[in-house]
């Protein structure tokens, strides 16, 4: 589906009252989320240029700490890992691009510790794009979930030529974080 705002934009179509927050390049939106007889308000955050950052974790933390206008993407994507409870992790399946994703998915880890998290708390959904790449060469899915792991995660394939997967993943992240939730108050 190209650009993370086409994707936000996306989501929030398929929820009720989706809103997207009007600014040049889209990063947030809300939208009411049903899942079987529960409708969760839902605010949908984009951590996406931490990943194509060079900026060390310090940065972030002293980013975070001024607030300043010059960064305030980061200041607000730090602030959204603080609070996140549960994840939806973009994978591309073109093998000359995996390494990145593994190397992304330790980036995460980092940013969440440093924002004052406990990785293993939060669950992860691994969505695997399978974007229509005609003689380029994908990783296959059962090396993705091989590869990428995280305490509580699950693996969902998405096809965003044909708009389907994005769907069931926030579907999964949710339900994780509801078992995650239970397993806590039987506690």
């Amino acid at each position: 589906m190209g650009a993370p705002e086409n994707l936000l934009r996306h989501l929030c179509s398929l929820g009720d009252d989706g809103v997207v927050v009007d600014e040049s390049v889209p990063r947030e939106g809300h939208v009411l989320w049903a899942r079987g007889d529960v409708v969760y308000a839902l605010h949908v955050f984009f951590v996406y240029s931490r990943g194509r950052s060079s900026r060390a974790i310090e940065d972030l933390v002293a980013i975070e700490a001024a607030a300043d206008d010059g960064y305030p993407v980061f200041a607000r994507e730090f602030a959204a890992l603080k609070h996140a409870q549960s994840i939806v992790f973009s994978v591309d399946d073109a093998e000359h691009r995996f390494g990145r994703s593994q190397h992304f998915v330790k980036v995460l880890r980092a940013d969440l510790i440093a924002a004052g998290r406990d990785p293993d708390a939060i669950p992860v959904v691994f969505q695997i794009n399978r974007p229509y790449n005609d003689g380029v060469l994908t990783v296959p899915t059962s090396d993705i979930v091989q590869a990428l792991t995280w305490a509580r995660c699950d693996h969902v394939e998405a096809f965003p030529q044909e708009k389907r997967g994005a769907k069931e993943a926030l579907d999964r992240a949710i339900a994780l974080y509801e078992e995650m939730r239970a397993e806590h108050e039987a506690k």
